[in-house]
């Protein structure tokens, strides 16, 4: 019996979306958004222009063509964030993901001008310059753009200053509500209303005075939650039954059907599959993380080797042992590598019972609670890095017996295996770095690794590298 790895809570905006929504329907935010980016873009090209040519090179020419490059710049840039749909109001209010997008579609598109200059070799008559500082502007103009934006929506949040979504929610009697009032509430929708179904099948007459007297009158839409799927028919016969009453629903399934209905959607003739695993690397994506590795690993080898010199004659003149300490792990596809690590402990386990270390354990030596805390016992991994058995960035790999364990209870665990582990990974860098003393914990990490593997970017590994470099300094839960 596996546990389910909970997903995010994402609910889908309903039919009826364009509902007032943090002062100004969704509609509005939408386009208000995307106007501010569009004249933001236009007049950093002009003033691009003016601190460029103007002020550093003390020339005045015609602005008309910069103003071209503007429009051009503008057009591309808010049809990529359109598509990309990130201009809804839910959207806005994440801050870190707005940057993530800004810092790819905005190179991104001034990298496909200067190749249009270049083309059509108009390379004379536009000052490349001009264009840097305009992407420079554009780039602070963005960015202090989605600040606002972040701290408007959040205080309305806050202060619950606009309207909700009102909802009937729907759901068997062995299902918990209170969770989903709260999590109902960050998608912006207030159940008003909640109505129990029975294991036992009811006419279709019952069902529809039962759903009139849980108010299905006064709400904006049916939230449907199920998870009870040996009763499928009593879900059949409530859709059946709400057909006849005007009003949007929303069916959100719990347990696996609702981890498989979270995959990506593609249609095969005229059904619909969800796709639970993303395909392994392409080949581009593999040597682009190859190069990276190879290039970050050699770098880090030849900056830490004095440190890693000096740790060494510690371990040896504070206990006795070998320096290294190497272990047995599954790397890419389940295959089995050994792992190297400065040696921090008395024991050299690597069998089937294997605990990880817990805040005090007698078995960490003096230099071991140090390096462990700092994470320099990990150093050595860069050489795994380097023979290719790890990456990076990845998931952590987990001794064999924690694989075998958790393995049985996890669901998704296995799909770690689909890249090849890391030193760091996006688990590490969201809180849970170090010890994993409850399924629950192992969990919520297995789901991060999980959403790393399917948004696998260069940027997104650049990225976790930064912040892992940036949280060392809390080592709360490392001992």
């Amino acid at each position: 019996m596996t546990m389910p790895v909970e997903q995010s809570w994402s609910v889908r905006l309903s039919a009826r979306n364009d509902r007032r929504w943090f002062s100004f329907n969704t509609v509005a935010t939408t386009y208000v958004a995307a106007i501010l980016d569009f004249a933001v873009l236009f007049f950093a090209s002009a003033g691009g222009y003016m601190l460029y040519e103007q002020v550093f090179l003390g020339m005045d020419d015609d602005l008309s063509r910069y103003a071209g490059i503007g429009l051009l710049v503008a057009t591309a840039f808010v049809l990529a964030m359109g598509g990309a749909h990130a201009y809804r109001p839910a959207g806005l209010l994440s801050f870190r993901r707005q940057m993530a997008i800004v810092c790819t579609f905005l190179p991104a598109v001034v990298a496909f001008l200067l190749a249009i200059v270049f083309f059509l070799k108009i390379g004379t008559m536009v000052s490349r310059g001009a264009i840097i500082s305009a992407a420079v502007l554009s780039f602070g103009a963005l960015t202090t753009l989605r600040l606002v934006w972040c701290s408007y929506l959040n205080r309305a949040v806050a202060h619950a200053a606009f309207p909700t979504r009102r909802v009937l929610l729907i759901c068997p009697d062995s299902t918990p509500v209170e969770p989903l009032i709260h999590k109902a509430a960050l998608g912006g929708l207030s159940i008003k209303h909640t109505m129990h179904l029975r294991g036992v099948d009811e006419p279709p007459y019952l069902l529809h005075e039962k759903l009139q007297k849980n108010g299905i009158a006064d709400v904006d839409e049916v939230l449907v939650v199920w998870g009870d799927y040996a009763n499928a028919a009593v879900l059949e016969e409530c859709l059946s039954a709400l057909r006849e009453f005007c009003v949007p629903v929303s069916v959100m399934f719990s347990g696996l059907v609702g981890d498989i209905a979270q995959g990506f959607a593609q249609d095969i003739g005229e059904n619909r599959a969800f796709q639970i695993h993303r395909p392994p690397l392409g080949l581009v994506e593999r040597i682009v993380k190859r190069l990276f590795d190879i290039g970050f690993s050699i770098g880090a080898l030849t900056v830490t080797l004095p440190l890693c010199v000096l740790v060494a004659i510690a371990i040896k003149c504070d206990s006795r042992g070998p320096v290294f300490f190497m272990q047995c792990r599954k790397g890419h596809n389940g295959k089995p590598f050994r792992i190297l690590k400065f040696r921090s402990m008395t024991v050299m386990e690597d069998s089937g019972d294997i605990r990880q270390a817990t805040r005090n354990d007698p078995r960490v030596t003096r230099v071991g609670a140090f390096i462990r805390s700092t994470s320099i016992d990990e150093l050595p991994q860069f050489w795994n890095v380097l023979r290719g058995e790890m990456s990076v960035v990845g998931p952590r790999p987990h001794a064999l017996a924690h694989d075998d364990l958790y393995g049985t209870l996890i669901a998704q665990y296995a799909s770690r295996r689909h890249v090849k582990p890391g030193l760091t990974g996006w688990a590490q860098i969201n809180g849970h770095r170090g010890e994993t003393p409850t399924v629950d914990r192992m969990a919520d990490r297995v789901r991060h690794d999980i959403w790393y593997i399917n948004n696998w970017s260069l940027w997104l590994d650049l990225r976790i590298v930064v912040m892992t470099a940036i949280g060392l300094q809390d080592r709360s839960n490392v001992y």
